[in-house]
């Protein structure tokens, strides 16, 4: 039994547990969402857990009453007020030294608000990157933060890290009280939620697709949650539970008649204000190693805008289907109007016109020796057979990874990279596999799962698995792309599709 958190009678939960997870708190205002994320900040602060919180009301240096927390930002709650050149000083001292910060941004117009924030967590995500590290990063009003539907520099930052942080100890906590405005990307990722009650039709669909239950019985069971009650799903673990009360000031409370004072708030050692006055007074030099992982999360952030783009790019391609190509010759131009229609073009996919090409020679039906030149975009020269030797050593050592792996998880990578990029439920992949579906359950495959290579979301019908082969290939193989470029990238997913495909034996 590991560390136990104290956040529900009906629960239990291990402080090991939630280390490197995405936790998302969802919940109209008055349902108790914020208790709930007090409550869990109040756990983690009780077991010496580093955090950052970003609140964006300025609810929550009611912490202080019983912990030992630095709240930065402008107004009369911050003890050390900040602007973007300084954020990312913060953010350095928050990790290396393990200091909890509340990032009050309460006082910011919103462009400040976005600057301010984009380079606190770019400090964090860098600094992880070197000490990896346990460490949560908690924000309020997420939706404000990571849209749905809208594309921002400080969103695919906050996505990199629900859904790459885990390697590097980051954790997320993320609390919204409009469900459908929260990025869907970042909220799959979402290994826990508490889901509170909400009353929006909108809100209600996307529990709908979280929930493993009838439209009608979602409705009837969110809609009687009280305040404080929730529905916890951990895994395929979920249930209905009631959420302590917070024992620190609640900063955010319900104004009523009745007075309410501030309570007495502890302050952080002189010795922390200090290293953040020293790390803001004179910024030092990066170090070479920190130069390039800078430079390295630079490109990160490009890839993955990239991979959006190749991700529209086949969405547009499949639409469009198949089309016809023809590139008649100079010397046969004089004659094209004699040319049978059937001779002039054959079906070729578009979604295959990033292939190398190679031109061949269609003869006419009469005999004529007439060369019609038609792009064979399955034929020509292979590119994966011109990847350096270097790329080739890195594939063959990744083949032979996998290949000393359990045998059942080589099946289902074998089957997913093979059918990709379908989904499929425990159950077909039983089916199509002929594995055990307990076995699958009980064992799946976590660490194909860690390295990237397969991805699972929960979905209403359930968990589906699905090939992130391409996604895998961008960041494993990243470093050799300004040499190879996106079409070497897209050789080594091909070779590496047929190669795992063949990874397990029927």
């Amino acid at each position: 039994m590991g560390t136990s958190l104290d956040i529900s009678r009906d629960l239990e939960l291990d402080l090991e547990g939630i280390i490197g997870q995405c936790i998302a708190i969802l919940g109209i205002r008055g349902s108790g969402k914020s208790n709930t994320a007090g409550v869990i900040f109040e756990e983690l602060l009780r077991h010496n857990y580093p955090m950052s919180i970003v609140d964006i009301e300025g609810e929550y240096f009611g912490l202080k009453e019983k912990h030992e927390v630095l709240v930065v930002g402008t107004g009369e709650s911050v003890e050390i007020e900040i602007d973007a050149d300084s954020a990312s000083e913060i953010a350095q001292v928050s990790m290396e030294h393990n200091v909890p910060v509340v990032l009050d941004l309460s006082g910011f117009l919103s462009d400040e608000r976005t600057e301010i924030l984009m380079s606190y967590l770019t400090s964090l995500w860098e600094v992880a990157g070197r000490l990896r590290r346990p460490y949560v990063i908690g924000i309020e009003e997420a939706h404000e933060f990571i849209p749905q539907g809208v594309k921002t520099k400080l969103k695919e930052l906050i996505a990199r890290i629900a859904l790459r942080g885990r390697k590097r100890g980051l954790g997320g906590i993320v609390v919204s009280q409009r469900s459908a405005k929260v990025d869907k990307d970042v909220l799959s990722q979402a290994g826990i939620l508490f889901l509170h009650r909400v009353v929006h039709e909108v809100d209600m669909r996307v529990y709908g697709e979280l929930l493993p239950w009838r439209k009608s019985e979602v409705k009837e069971i969110v809609g009687a949650l009280g305040t404080g009650d929730c529905i916890y799903i951990n895994g395929d673990s979920i249930r209905p539970i009631y959420v302590r009360e917070r024992t620190t000031f609640h900063g955010g409370f319900t104004p009523s008649l009745e007075a309410v004072s501030a309570p007495e708030l502890k302050q952080v050692s002189a010795s922390i204000i200090e290293a953040i006055e020293r790390a803001r007074s004179g910024k030092r030099k990066k170090s070479r190693v920190e130069e390039l992982e800078a430079m390295v999360a630079r490109l990160e952030e490009e890839i993955d805008g990239r991979n959006h783009q190749i991700a529209e790019l086949e969405k547009i391609a499949k639409t469009l289907g198949y089309i016809r190509v023809q590139a008649p010759s100079v010397a046969d131009e004089r004659t094209q109007d004699r040319t049978e229609p059937a001779d002039l073009a054959r079906m070729v996919p578009i979604a295959h016109a990033v292939e190398p090409q190679r031109e061949v020679a269609i003869p006419r039906r009469d005999g004529a020796d007439r060369d019609l030149r038609v792009i064979d975009i399955e034929g020509g020269v292979s590119e994966e057979d011109a990847l350096p030797r270097a790329v080739q050593r890195h594939i063959e050592r990744l083949i032979s990874r996998v290949g000393r792996k359990d045998l059942l998880h080589r099946r289902l990578l074998a089957f997913l990279v093979d059918h990709a990029p379908g989904s499929y439920t425990v159950d077909q992949l039983a089916a199509w596999t002929q594995c055990a579906k307990g076995l699958i359950e009980e064992e799946p495959p976590r660490e194909f799962l860690d390295e990237g290579l397969i991805a699972r979301e929960r979905r209403s019908d359930g968990l589906r698995y699905q090939s992130s082969l391409r996604h895998f290939v961008q960041r494993e193989f990243s470093v050799y792309q300004p040499d190879i470029g996106e079409r070497g990238l897209h050789a080594v997913t091909r070779r590496l599709q047929q190669r795992l495909a063949a990874a397990a034996p029927e």
